[in-house]
């Protein structure tokens, strides 16, 4: 059996487990021991930000040897996992920089952020005694089982123009946990933005959107990102033109299709057309955007944006 073989038997297990349960220290210790289990990891656990310390992480649930306690913001892979909002996977520990040696054993590591409510509040991490142990694989399905700590979250992905506007826009939807941008359903893998801009890609600008459903729903969302678009333009938000600026809703679940469909049909009857230029197409691939384009309009106030701030 493969690894993505193992995950993908893996994760109903997880979602089973986790589902039903609203205390996310008890998700924690279930989740650590099932990934340490079934997949024979070295270290496995969580380091929980906690809100009196706020610059330092405090070790949470974990199996394995023993391990540092207090991790500084920035410091090693699980702070700068933290810091830089985004999934580490370092091959060698000992060639990344201000490496923390809690125990020599360990040669290589991955960590995942724990969204909630669009703040990191915990990481999970794991570690092997092999070097080049994780891949872009352990990353894929370690983010969706992290993702489950804090409850059943869903996953919906939008190119709605350019990205930026899009992403400060769905971050402030109660509901949605989790938030970033990238590039969708293009022909190039792992494209750089300034590939995606010469248009050649087939790459839309896209924002993953990961959200609780007990909060808001799918349908309420879809609608949300109506209001925020022109249905009616082709490949142009707004100054932004180009089949990089396209819109669509990408789904990863076959069963979210009735719903986003029914979305789609209103808001064509309300416009009294037939059709609109707005893609409904699964997701057939996703990639994450450079780190300068994560929250562009938190980190630049006055940058551009063809949404107009407050949407009602």
């Amino acid at each position: 059996m493969t690894k993505e073989e193992q995950y993908q038997s893996l994760l109903p297990q997880v979602q089973g487990l986790l589902s039903g349960e609203s205390d996310p220290i008890a998700n924690m210790a279930n989740l650590v021991a099932i990934l340490h289990q079934e997949m024979g990891f070295w270290w496995t656990g969580f380091y929980r930000v906690e809100e009196e310390e706020e610059e330092e992480l405090v070790l949470g649930p974990f199996q394995g040897p023993i391990a540092c306690t207090h991790i500084a913001y920035g410091r090693g892979v699980c702070g700068t996992a933290w810091k830089e909002k985004r999934t580490v996977v370092v091959p060698d520990v000992e060639q990344f920089p201000g490496h923390i040696a809690c125990s020599a054993l360990s040669k290589s590591e991955i960590v995942v952020p724990v969204w909630h409510k669009n703040k990191i509040t915990a990481v999970l991490d794991i570690d092997s005694k092999e070097l080049g142990t994780f891949d872009d694989i352990d990353r894929k399905y370690l983010e969706q089982m992290a993702g489950l700590v804090y409850g059943p979250l869903k996953d919906i992905w939008f190119a709605a123009g350019c990205f930026w506007g899009a992403q400060k826009f769905f971050k402030r939807i109660e509901g949605v946990d989790f938030t970033e941008v990238g590039f969708a359903n293009g022909l190039v893998d792992n494209p750089s933005y300034e590939q995606v801009y010469t248009d050649t890609t087939g790459h839309a600008e896209c924002v993953h959107v990961r959200y609780n459903p007990s909060v808001v729903s799918l349908e309420k969302l879809a609608e949300l990102y109506f209001k925020v678009i022109d249905p009616l333009s082709l490949n142009k938000q707004g100054e932004d033109e180009g089949t990089r600026y396209r819109t669509g809703v990408f789904y990863a679940d076959d069963n979210d299709v009735t719903i986003l469909k029914e979305v789609f049909v209103n808001v064509m009857r309300e416009l009294g057309v037939d059709s609109i230029p707005v893609e409904l197409l699964p997701l057939s691939c996703f990639y994450r955007a450079e780190d300068f384009h994560q929250d562009y309009l938190d980190k630049n106030p006055n940058g551009y944006c063809h949404i107009k701030f407050p949407v009602e």
